[in-house]
């Protein structure tokens, strides 16, 4: 028993050494920006022999951190600027033992809930559940078919999916501390971009009022989505759509995205892969890194 007790406990480290954001020279991007405007450097994204010695200097002052100009997740959780790992979960991931998940590391969920006007993902209710209960942040996502309209009215059309992803919320509700509601922007959009963009912001909005707090839902999408789906959009609307949270998909390594975010400042949550390993689920998860000190921003009030 020993033995195996301490083998767990091994896996566990090494499962929380993988999902560590750490910056350090050569790292160029909005967390190093992030980082430079707390440490007292020149703000320009580019991680450069001024920042690691200004980040030398700040560890020096608490006899915990390393003083080696590394920015891993003691410094910038001091700076109250940590990345947090994350992961979204639908029914292809199956059953999830959401205790060892969060031994891993991970501090929140997204869980897919609904998707058009009338289908419900299988199990999200207990996925929900068993995720609060075991101390990981969790909210609702929703995955946007536009295509099925019934009306042709973008409006009328992303009302009742709207409805539809709020009733079946109302099985676990909507509590202060969960994450907001995402929209799932990707595949299932018409092939009209302003019919497309205009249908969102009714989404986003039927659903910011539920929330009644000053908070939004938030909007995933990628590049290619963006591309094929939104762009075209007028200027006028889909700046009201950028005013949303951004949790945007690019899969590679590193520090920030390579598929530059399109319309939107800066992301809010990066999905970087579809193939991460984490205890407590079997076979690939999604996996998402969250914003230097961006949680608040991000959980209902």
């Amino acid at each position: 028993m020993v033995i195996g007790a301490s083998a767990l406990l091994a896996q566990q480290e090494i499962d929380k050494m993988s999902f560590k954001y750490m910056l350090r020279q050569g790292d160029k991007g909005q967390e190093v920006a992030r980082l430079q405007s707390k440490v007292g450097a020149r703000v320009d994204g580019d991680y450069g022999p001024n920042t690691k010695f200004q980040v030398e200097n700040y560890q020096e002052k608490y006899q915990e951190l390393e003083i080696d100009g590394i920015a891993g997740p003691k410094t910038l959780g001091l700076l109250g600027i940590e990345v947090l790992p994350g992961i979204d979960l639908s029914s292809w991931n199956g059953a999830v033992d959401f205790k060892k998940v969060a031994d891993a590391g991970i501090k929140y969920a997204w869980v897919k809930v609904t998707e058009g006007q009338t289908h419900i993902n299988r199990e999200w209710a207990r996925k929900f559940k068993e995720a609060r209960d075991n101390g990981i942040i969790v909210g609702g996502y929703h995955f946007g078919r536009s295509d099925h309209n019934v009306y042709d009215n973008p409006q009328y059309d992303a009302e009742k999916e709207a409805e539809h992803f709020l009733s079946a919320m109302e099985n676990v509700g909507i509590c202060s501390g969960d994450l907001v509601p995402a929209l799932d922007v990707e595949k299932g959009m018409k092939t009209d971009d302003q019919y497309n963009v205009e249908w969102c912001l009714k989404w986003l909005e039927v659903v910011e009022k539920q929330l009644s707090c000053n908070v939004k839902p938030i909007v995933y999408t990628a590049k290619w989505a963006w591309d094929l789906f939104l762009r075209k959009a007028n200027k006028e609307d889909l700046q009201k759509l950028t005013q949303y949270p951004i949790w945007w998909a690019s899969y590679n390594k590193g520090v920030e995205p390579k598929r530059n975010v399109c319309g939107w400042k800066e992301w809010d949550v990066w999905q970087h892969g579809s193939d991460g390993a984490v205890s407590g689920i079997r076979g690939k998860v999604d996996v998402n890194w969250l914003a230097g000190g961006q949680l608040d921003k991000l959980k209902v009030t």
